[in-house]
């Protein structure tokens, strides 16, 4: 069984849906252990761009890296991400395999705070854990 974390993020008008309906396909698979809070955070590099939703996941899925990141990018074509979607600064739905099998594959991302904070909060026991609370920071 492979370990994963995951970053998800989404600055879409509809953002807080496309997160809810990311949650629960990553759910439907089957492969979540823990999720975090969902963190409203500015945009990083371009402060014209709409704040985003953030969480952070770990998963444990049989299937290998290619498999999943494969699986992942076309979860996000399906709720309309296109290449031209970092241009246009509106990212309907961003996820990133961060961490696979302990090995650090975005280190970049322990450097933003919404992912510090949610990594803490998934370690952390599952008691008095309510499932996507959106937190501002």
């Amino acid at each position: 069984m492979n370990t994963a974390l995951i970053s998800l993020a989404s600055n879409s008008p509809d953002k807080r849906e496309q997160m809810e309906k990311a949650f629960a396909e990553l759910q439907a698979m089957g492969i979540v252990d823990k999720s975090s809070s969902i963190y409203e955070t500015a945009p990083y590099g371009n402060p014209h761009h709409p704040n985003y939703l953030n969480a952070v996941a770990r998963i444990h899925t049989p299937v290998e890296y290619q498999t999943l990141h494969d699986s992942l990018k076309e979860m996000e074509q399906n709720h309309g991400r296109t290449p031209l979607s970092k241009q246009t600064g509106e990212i309907p739905l961003d996820i990133d395999i961060v961490v696979w099998n302990g090995k650090t594959l975005r280190p970049q991302d322990f450097d933003r705070d919404y992912f510090k904070i949610g990594l803490q909060e998934i370690q952390q026991p599952v008691e008095n854990h309510q499932p996507h609370p959106i937190v501002s920071h």
